[in-house]
């Protein structure tokens, strides 16, 4: 089982961190948007797309361009604030936002979620009750490893799974790893596909019982101005190298993929899930 996601957001990021002129970056984000939908036609694939609400609010036509092929819409928050000193006051209005916003576009009931930067942790998980009581019946917000920031390493399961939290139940989808060198690391998208070489990829899916991707535009965008900047608590070279390594030929590797396995929304994947073989008290 394998689930092709991406995450809607670099309209909003582009501007908002002044990666180069929206006259130049505008027209790459819409050819590789643009590009993508065509193959998956090609392929007859639907994905889940989790679309950030500030890219719905200064870009409507994107997500009415995704939802009009048929692709499942998920909401990917409002505002791209990261949860870890968050209140629940402060998730449950963005939340609110992020879904009126998106099921206004769209005209259908938004049913699936993933936090910014994977930031429900096992600190944040109680956003899972506000998740559910909005109307999210599937998170794709866990991140079983450690990582710079997110991350929930404790978590019980590497496969799709009923999580029972506050008296609710959620189904998660969680990303998926492999174990390189003896420890967990992620491996089917954003800087963690860059850095795999696709024969090695190839080999992780092949022999996976289930996948879950999560690709960015800018991981495709050749020509990206590179920025050095530090985040969080990392150096600026550390930076440096998780945003850039590997994206000359990112969009062919990601085609290949496409081309050599089978993928599907999460929506389809939960109709062919028994549900029942794995329940996760968290």
């Amino acid at each position: 089982m394998n689930i092709l996601t991406f995450d809607i957001e670099d309209w909003w990021v582009y501007d908002y961190y002044s990666i180069g002129k929206k006259t130049d970056w505008l027209p790459r984000l819409d050819y590789y948007l643009n590009t993508i939908l065509d193959l998956l036609d090609e392929r007859n694939v639907k994905a889940t797309f989790f679309c950030l609400g500030k890219v719905a609010e200064s870009n409507p036509e994107v997500i009415k361009k995704i939802a009009n092929k048929g692709h499942h819409i998920g909401c990917h928050s409002f505002r791209h604030g990261f949860w870890s000193d968050a209140t629940p006051k402060e998730v449950e209005e963005d939340t609110k936002k992020g879904l009126v916003i998106l099921e206004d576009i769209t005209g259908k009931k938004i049913d699936v979620y993933r936090a910014p930067a994977f930031s429900i942790t096992e600190q944040t998980k109680w956003i899972l009750e506000i998740l559910a009581a909005n109307g999210i019946k599937y998170d794709c917000s866990i991140f079983p490893a450690s990582r710079s920031f997110g991350g929930f390493p404790n978590y019980k399961s590497d496969m799709p799974a009923i999580i029972r939290i506050g008296g609710i139940e959620i189904k998660e989808f969680p990303i998926s790893v492999t174990t390189v060198l003896g420890k967990k690391t992620a491996y089917s998208g954003g800087g963690y596909f860059r850095l795999f070489p696709y024969n090695k990829l190839k080999s992780i899916i092949g022999n996976s019982d289930y996948v879950m991707t999560y690709f960015h535009i800018k991981d495709f965008d050749v020509k990206r101005p590179k920025l050095w900047r530090k985040f969080n608590d990392e150096s600026a070279f550390s930076r440096f190298f998780k945003e850039y390594y590997g994206i000359k030929g990112c969009f062919n590797k990601f085609t290949m993929m496409v081309s050599d396995f089978p993928f599907m929304s999460v929506v389809q994947a939960d109709q062919i899930i028994d549900w029942n073989t794995n329940i996760v008290d968290v």
